[in-house]
């Protein structure tokens, strides 16, 4: 069986971000002394998904210097990431791939507990509690075949249904190998359609043709870095909570082995 793949959505421009983004992607702005894609690539890799592929784009340059010598990391240039969406990417970045793949983006920070829902031949997006983040995206989840909570929709405006939302987009999804192959049909089918969308409506259709379990970790400590506000934010807040929760846990999982 083919081993997993991690595959990062890198090419964004990071417009949010004002000058720090015009000279540093969002993926590798540091947090805890470590650039955000280069701790996702290690945690990956010490929760066994040694192959990582990452989509770049904007200062492109700066991931090669970066990984050009890492063991397991590949780069895929999408050189079009100025006049499309993250879909482009993820069509890009899925090209060739057999096997399971856990989809990131990559201007997020988490602990530990965020990659442990990764299991082989499962399909699942990660969701969190509540961030009070300013820019969440919300899901909504419907009843699966085996009765358990599977992603319905996602959408930024907490009104969009008329049920409660389950919880908070993380930006960890993973994949299995029969239902990424569905996920890569969808998404040719959409980016011929619509080529500057981002990939999160494939996602969301993806899940209309078979079912993605919905994983909650109501506390998971996390945040995405989408602007000054949000950068300072993880720094300040969510960083020190990341440290404590991995600290805990960590010990959590020694005293019940």
């Amino acid at each position: 069986m083919p081993e997993a793949t991690a595959l990062i959505l890198a090419a964004g421009r990071g417009m949010r971000m004002g000058k720090r983004g015009e000279m540093t992607p969002k993926g590798l702005l540091e947090v805890g002394g470590e650039p955000l894609v280069q701790r996702s690539v290690r945690l990956l890799q010490e929760q066994g998904v040694r192959n990582v592929r990452i989509v770049t784009g904007h200062l492109a340059d700066q991931y090669q210097d970066l990984f050009q010598n890492h063991a397991g990391v590949t780069l895929v240039h999408n050189a079009q990431y100025g006049e499309t969406g993250s879909l482009l990417s993820l069509m890009m970045g899925l090209e060739g791939l057999d096997g399971d793949v856990v989809l990131l983006e990559s201007d997020i920070i988490f602990e530990r507990r965020a990659l442990a829902p990764i299991t082989s031949g499962v399909t699942r997006i990660l969701m969190s509690g509540e961030t009070r983040a300013t820019d969440e995206v919300f899901i909504w989840s419907r009843e699966g075949l085996q009765g358990q909570a599977v992603l319905k929709t996602m959408n930024k405006d907490i009104s969009a249904q008329p049920e409660q939302h389950l919880g908070e987009l993380v930006g960890i999804t993973c994949f299995s190998a029969a239902n990424r192959s569905v996920l890569q049909d969808v998404g040719a089918a959409h980016l011929a359609a619509h080529p500057t969308s981002d990939y999160e409506i494939v996602v969301v259709k993806t899940g209309a043709r078979v079912d993605i379990d919905c994983h909650l970790i109501e506390d998971l400590a996390w945040s995405e870095v989408d602007d000054e506000q949000m950068y300072h934010n993880a720094i300040s807040h969510v960083w020190p909570r990341i440290c404590e929760n991995d600290t805990l846990y960590a010990s959590e999982r020694r005293n019940t082995t």
